[in-house]
């Protein structure tokens, strides 16, 4: 059964939904646009908020039904280490899809969904963390990394240090910073892609192109 269970796990993180939504309701192949990158911060930036909250739902769902129902349903006891390792099952799932050849997104919004079954309390408490940094810098990398390193803390503090839980959160954590390297690197070099909290991409570049000032300009 737990050989079920994790070969379940990995098919339903694998399933590429950014992809999946910029090829047919777009009519465009996600790895050609932006980033390249299928996660939501790429739709978000090419397709606008709205796409972009839909895509990162439906990735933190992937997560959050690997350790809620399809444990419940497989009898994985919660929040254990079949759970803990379902989790970071669906998370490579997502981050190494055998669905576009072994190439997919960085794994947040999957690790997120994840946590919030094994560890709710920490993983709000990490996604506050994430929401302050990103307004701050407007660059999703940056939240997302100092996230990762926020949520082991986060889950001694607060008391969700269960084995399975607490190791699960250093691997995703690990992870994650593995996945940004690219971004880190950008980020020194002070090239990071930044997202806007008000219009969109390409609505900034007719502004710019007509003379009226950018965001940062206005601040």
């Amino acid at each position: 059964m737990t050989a079920i269970y994790l070969a379940l796990a990995y098919l339903l993180g694998a399933i590429p939904t950014g992809y999946l939504f910029a090829r047919f309701v777009k009519g465009v192949d996600l790895r050609q646009v932006g980033s390249g990158n299928i996660g939501a911060t790429n739709v978000l930036r090419a397709f606008g908020w709205g796409p972009g909250l839909a895509v990162l739902a439906a990735d933190v769902a992937k997560g959050a039904l690997v350790d809620g129902p399809l444990a419940s349903w497989l009898s994985v006891a919660p929040g254990g280490w079949v759970a803990a390792a379902g989790g970071l099952t669906a998370v490579l799932g997502h981050d190494y899809t055998v669905f576009l050849g072994m190439r997919g997104g960085k794994g947040v919004a999957t690790s997120c969904g994840v946590l919030l079954v094994l560890a709710p309390r920490s993983t709000l408490a990490t996604l506050a963390v994430f929401a302050v940094i990103v307004r701050a810098t407007r660059m999703v990398s940056a939240g997302s990394l100092a996230g990762a390193l926020a949520l082991p803390l986060f889950l001694w503090l607060l008391g969700e240090r269960a084995a399975p839980a607490f190791c699960l959160s250093l691997l995703l954590a690990g992870l994650v910073w593995l996945k940004h390297i690219p971004n880190i690197r950008r980020m020194l070099a002070g090239t990071e892609n930044t997202i806007s909290f008000g219009k969109r991409r390409d609505e900034e570049r007719d502004d710019e192109r007509d003379g009226a000032p950018r965001d940062d300009e206005r601040r």
